[in-house]
């Protein structure tokens, strides 16, 4: 570590420190003055809820909204570009420091705050984020009635399909179900008129029904029995088949890893959430990207000052956000595969950087 090492760790560090402190403020000002003022006088809603609520914002506003990768990029725009219109870079080039040398600072520190991000997203975000879900439950969301739909879920116990009508997920119950089995020799058809579960026993019940089975080889009923309140034939518990349900911010690598295998296993879509695992890696990584576009234009923008730096900030943050929503869009919609739409723009923005370097002047 040189004095020139030292010299731009240091710069650079309180400068992201600077404008990741104001961009938060600033997102948080906005929501709270656009989006959430009204609610918190029409329902009285306490200081410290409000107070705990933005709190546990952060996480989102760093990642979700870039704030993190955006601050590596201002940063850089700003101290390298004042270095370069200083001659602070002319004369270590001059010196004999290559462009490379200079720049392993400023790459250090983006690689330290990707990394940081990764490791602050995957434990306190998703518990920030946990919290904030409940606080917003509670106070900022207005709870409707009864949300009914249908949902399938498939290879219950190994063998069962099962199909409800109308299902409300906050009571647990659903009406006119449909579940079968296909077994060597054997099919099973159940149809109830509801399905609901039992905290206390740990087990889902299905009410007012029939459970038939059938030979396909003879195409006859051989077992018809009465359902009045049964036992469901499949034991996976609702914290398994609405897993995916909960936001993905909300749980860790290995936690989301794990949900999206058991869903697998049953033949759950899940396309959505493959794109947001590939996610907890790509938007950290964005900060170790950004830093490779601030260089390279903070150099070429010498002579532009303070405002041209932040003028670029905003032209490169647009371009990214265009592509990285495009990409993650097309992921969602199945049109390209999970990891492809998660780091595509990373992977365009991070090869035009580095193009843009090796031709920077030196």
């Amino acid at each position: 570590m040189t004095l020139l090492d030292r010299y731009y760790i240091k710069r650079l560090v309180a400068a992201m420190l600077r404008i990741l402190v104001s961009m938060t403020l600033l997102v948080i000002v906005v929501d709270l003055l656009l989006s959430k003022q009204d609610n918190i006088i029409k329902y009285k809603i306490p200081v410290w809820a409000v107070a705990e609520y933005y709190l546990c914002f952060i996480p989102q506003v760093l990642f979700e909204y870039h704030a993190a990768a955006l601050s590596v990029l201002i940063a850089g725009l700003m101290v390298m570009g004042q270095s370069a219109q200083d001659n602070e870079v002319t004369a270590v080039l001059a010196g004999g420091t290559s462009l490379r040398r200079i720049a392993r600072a400023p790459v250090l520190v983006a690689l330290i705050a990707a990394l940081g991000a990764f490791a602050f997203q995957d434990t306190l975000g998703v518990a920030a984020s946990r919290t904030f879900n409940a606080v917003e439950q509670k106070y900022f969301r207005k709870i409707g009635g009864p949300v009914r739909q249908g949902t399938s879920w498939t290879n219950l116990g190994g063998v069962w399909t099962c199909h409800v009508l109308k299902f409300n997920p906050r009571a647990m119950t659903g009406e006119d179900v449909y579940l079968h089995a296909i077994r060597p020799g054997r099919v099973d058809e159940i149809r109830a008129d509801r399905i609901y579960w039992d905290e206390t026993e740990r087990r889902w019940y299905l009410e007012d029904g029939r459970w038939a089975a059938f030979d396909p080889g003879k195409d006859w009923e051989v077992v018809s029995q009465r359902i009045t309140r049964t036992p469901a034939p499949f034991a996976e518990s609702p914290e398994v088949l609405f897993a995916l349900d909960e936001p993905s911010r909300s749980k860790t690598v290995l936690q989301l890893n794990a949900d999206l295998r058991r869903a697998e296993g049953l033949g759950m879509p899940a396309l959505r959430q493959q794109v947001e695992y590939h996610l907890k890696f790509a938007q950290p990584a964005l900060c170790f990207v950004m830093v490779f576009l601030a260089i390279p234009f903070a150099l070429r923008l010498r002579r532009g000052g303070f405002m041209l730096g932040v003028g670029a900030s905003i032209a490169i943050g647009l371009a990214y956000m265009t592509v990285f929503y495009l990409s993650v869009g097309l992921g969602y919609m199945g049109k390209l595969p999970p990891p492809v739409a998660a780091w595509l723009a990373n992977g365009l923005f991070l090869a035009a950087g580095l193009a843009l370097f090796r031709r920077t002047p030196t």
